[in-house]
């Protein structure tokens, strides 16, 4: 498994687990307060709980998407939804719209990462921590956006 992939599934959970009820304030605390630190600081907290090793790069890597998602939330968020094709938002699975979100995130705001891994990325999480089907969705948004967003401004 690459160190982007390992990196991008820790990024995975370290963002779903602001999704739980049990972390709602901690959300938005964390959101609106969001710096280095504090970001390196709960990553820490975090990897003990599931006893994974990052190296410092794959660290760096996580907090600077989290920091950046977090930054960005809302025009993310307005993205996912203006590509949510006869869904509510309220439908996505807390695990489809963490993807989505961290994905959108990658493909909008760092350009110069490849569109198709980030989009293949994605789909490999869906498959593993989401159903089957949601590999379909999750492409077919992401893809959109890619197209819309990303290349046409390019």
């Amino acid at each position: 498994m690459s160190t982007k992939r390992e990196s991008r599934e820790f990024l995975l959970q370290f963002l779903y687990h602001f999704q739980l009820p049990a972390f709602q304030n901690d959300k938005k605390t964390f959101s609106s307060e969001v710096d280095s630190v504090e970001v390196f600081a709960r990553m820490q907290e975090f990897k003990q709980t599931l006893d994974i090793e990052l190296s410092t790069d794959q660290q760096a890597y996580v907090a600077t998407i989290v920091k950046g998602i977090f930054k960005n939330y809302p025009q993310l968020e307005e993205t996912l939804v203006k590509y949510l094709k006869n869904w509510k938002l309220a439908r996505l699975s807390k695990i489809e719209h963490t993807i989505l979100i961290m994905s959108i995130y990658e493909l909008v705001f760092h350009p110069e990462m490849s569109g198709k891994l980030v989009i293949n990325e994605a789909i490999e999480l869906g498959k593993k921590y989401s159903t089957k089907d949601s590999s379909g969705f999750i492409n077919g948004i992401l893809d959109s956006v890619y197209k819309q967003e990303v290349k046409q401004s390019v």
